[in-house]
């Protein structure tokens, strides 16, 4: 693949071009240049609103096969609400400070035109100020009918009683036969237009949707984002355009996953390209997951959409609840740790009280990278090796979107670039009883305490011969610094695994190790050894955590010194045992020491070639004695692409979806990455902090083929053992 296939250019971007990014483009490279755009245009302005949602009733006639929010009049929980009902629900909202009220509902004959203009007098009184924002074209459109009046007669009735905007619902896909499969009965894409048009024609500001990742093809994609900037050309009344992801579950549907993160982020960065006469591209915080939301406002998105109190119909649709924000306060704490400035509008983007205005600049030249930064971008990315000051640079100036392509440029020259790999595994948690206390681990408990477990032997080979079964190739047994479990005991434990199942054993990280040789009275080359005899036959990374001691003392002052891990390594790499390394950050350390980190584990690569894999995870702070707020997605992907080209001498690098989620793991393939890491049956430390991920073999097999590569199931060693169809288009 090569690069540069996306360049600016003060001419517009045509269907053809805009399909062939969409398809082909390198996924940094959209988001590198979307950004550009998008900061050029809002600086780090990024706005939302506070938003009450109000769905009058959720009976439709439509029976649209993609909603899950719909019933039938004689269902159960089938609602229509009395005039009574609303008033109930506005009179506490005089207090919540909204911006926003949004009302959409079901169509339906028992809500009619009168109704609702009852109903928006009513939120202006109860909420005076408060932005009215109601009705999708869909609802317009049938009142018209049902009235027997034209959309412009029903459109300025309810201006007339307090419509300030118009929301861009129901647009879906535009192609006709994408409609007939996922909402026949709804009105078509043309008529859709055409309400918004009338609305422009009446000085309504609305915005456009586009709900993606269902039975649409690509083209389809750029069909819709071509008519709806034909109509911005002729109106000029759209405010935004906003990216929906399609939610399955609930939907009659016949499509089991949504869009993955890969092509959430293209759609995005492609409507902020493409659509050029837009002024904002949104998308909205309680439809995404939250890690792939940080790196959309990467990605060319300048808005996050509403704080959507009461919101019902993403929920329906399978939305998890903990991606809505519900308060002011939480959305501008997000994006200031992305570094962004929070702006507080309407859906009119009328700013609000005490919010300080801002003027656009000429967003059609877009933000470059400094030279400086490119020319060392450059030479990374085609091999040359990066001294401490240059890392710390291009960690704190370098842009996302070119970072990642110099990590994607350097990941193809150093692996396949067909491929990413993947492994089938097993964690299996031996013991919670540790004395090392770490800060930043919530699965810990200390010796004596009534929640502690150790397994039996019988209980690790009954987990060991189910994985087997499974199809895992590897095992990982981890667990804590126990002082009731020595060498012999480990030892046990590794010849009854080779006795009756032979998997793999890539187990005990190095304070284990250390904590074993400690307590045996051997070297660590002797305890290394008669473990290796007794059946171990790799070592994990975990306890790297940050390899500088100042840190290490702060947040696990009783676990091994950075020296000391370093030996262990050392030591198993001298008698012929392959590692892996990690690096958990997140952890208040600096820049600097995340550098020196990497580092020191290049510094030994040098030395023993015997690491295969590097594996970044950010800290999981929630129920640990860690105080520091979580990183973000943007920060993963940094890490990945800053590791890829500080560790210039190790051949893999792993992503992490139990941390980062499968959507920002599968972006790591873009960023430099070039390994899904394990399915990992059975993780449970992570899961301790509340961080619960989960994911199937299919899964992988299915993120990495729509990243744009050929699956490849892999050995510890990373020895192929198979590998699946390759996949037509995609980055490669």
């Amino acid at each position: 693949m090569t690069t540069g296939l996306v360049s600016f250019s003060t001419q517009r971007f045509t269907r053809d071009a805009a399909l062939e990014m969409l398809l082909h483009a390198p996924c940094a490279e959209l988001i590198s240049l979307a950004d550009a755009l998008r900061r050029a245009r809002h600086g780090r302005r990024t706005y939302f609103t506070h938003s009450l949602n109000l769905n009058p009733t959720n009976i439709c006639e439509n029976r649209c096969e993609l909603c899950a929010f719909w019933r039938e009049p004689h269902d159960a929980d089938a609602y229509l609400l009395e005039l009574d009902d609303v008033r109930r629900r506005l009179e506490p909202a005089r207090e919540w400070g909204l911006t926003d009220l949004h009302v959409v509902g079901g169509v339906t004959d028992r809500l009619n035109l009168a109704y609702y203009e009852a109903l928006f007098r009513l939120a202006r009184e109860k909420l005076p100020g408060v932005l009215i924002q109601g009705l999708t074209a869909v609802e317009i459109h049938s009142l018209a009918r049902r009235e027997r009046l034209t959309i412009r007669d029903v459109l300025e009735r309810l201006k007339t009683a307090g419509l300030g905007a118009v929301p861009g619902g129901g647009a879906e896909i535009f192609s006709e036969t994408v409609r007939k499969k996922i909402c026949s009965a709804k009105i078509t894409g043309q008529q859709w237009m055409e309400v918004h048009e009338q609305a422009h024609a009446l000085g309504l500001p609305t915005n456009a949707t586009m709900l993606f990742g269902h039975v649409e093809e690509p083209q389809d994609i750029i069909d819709h984002l071509a008519r709806l900037r034909d109509l911005q050309d002729r109106t000029g009344g759209f405010q935004a355009f906003i990216a929906l992801p399609f939610h399955p579950r609930g939907a009659r549907l016949a499509v089991f996953n949504g869009p993955c993160g890969d092509q959430i982020v293209r759609v995005v960065a492609l409507a902020r390209i493409f659509l050029d006469n837009f002024p904002h591209v949104r998308v909205l915080a309680n439809y995404t997951d939250t890690k792939l939301l940080h790196v959309l406002t990467h990605a060319g998105a300048d808005d996050v959409g509403p704080t959507s109190l009461d919101e019902r119909i993403a929920k329906a649709a399978g939305a998890p609840p903990d991606h809505n924000i519900a308060t002011r306060r939480q959305m501008e704490a997000m994006l200031v740790d992305l570094g962004l400035e929070p702006v507080l509008i309407n859906s009119a983007y009328q700013a609000a009280a005490g919010t300080p205005q801002h003027g656009t600049t000429d967003w059609r030249a877009p933000h470059a990278t400094p030279a400086s930064l490119a020319s060392l971008l450059d030479g990374a990315a085609a091999g040359k090796r990066l001294s401490a000051e240059e890392a710390v640079m291009l960690h704190d100036e370098a842009p996302l979107g070119a970072l990642g392509l110099a990590a994607h440029r350097r990941r193809l020259q150093l692996c396949d670039p067909r491929t990413a790999t993947y492994v089938i595994d097993r964690n299996i948690s031996l013991t919670n009883v540790c004395e090392a206390q770490c800060r930043f681990c919530a699965f810990h408990v200390q010796p004596g305490s009534p929640d502690a477990f150790v397994l039996t032997v019988e209980e690790v080979i009954q987990k060991v011969e189910d994985a087997g079964k499974r199809g895992a190739t590897q095992v990982m047994i981890q667990g804590g610094l126990n002082p009731q479990l020595n060498l012999a005991f480990y030892e046990q434990i590794l010849r009854a695994i080779k006795r009756q199942c032979n998997l793999w054993v890539h187990s005990l990280s190095p304070a284990e190790v250390a904590y074993l040789a400690d307590g045996a009275g051997l070297s660590l080359p002797q305890c290394l050894s008669r473990l290796r005899e007794a059946g171990l036959d790799s070592l994990p990374g975990g306890g790297a955590e940050i390899l500088v001691d100042a840190v290490r003392q702060r947040v696990s002052p009783y676990k091994i010194s950075a020296g000391r891990w370093l030996a262990v390594m050392e030591a198993a790499h001298g008698l012929g045992m392959s590692t892996t390394a990690t690096m958990v950050y997140g952890l208040g350390e600096t820049p600097a020491q995340r550098i020196q980190h990497m580092l020191a584990i290049r510094e030994l690569q040098d030395r023993t070639s015997g690491f295969t894999a590097f594996i970044p995870w950010s800290c999981q702070t929630n129920r640990t004695g860690i105080d520091q707020r979580p990183s973000t997605g943007v920060d993963y992907l940094r890490m990945v692409a800053l590791s890829r080209l500080v560790l210039d001498n190790m051949p893999h690098l792993q992503a992490g979806w139990v941390t980062e989620g499968p959507d920002v793991a599968q972006l790591a393939l873009s960023f430099g990455a070039d390994d899904f890491g394990g399915v990992l049956m059975e993780e449970k430390v992570v899961r301790a902090t509340g961080v619960q991920y989960a994911i199937t073999a299919g899964q992988v097999i299915e993120l990495i083929r729509k990243a744009g590569y050929t699956p490849a199931q892999r050995t510890t060693r990373y020895e192929i053992i198979a590998t699946v169809s390759e996949t037509s288009g995609g980055t490669k």
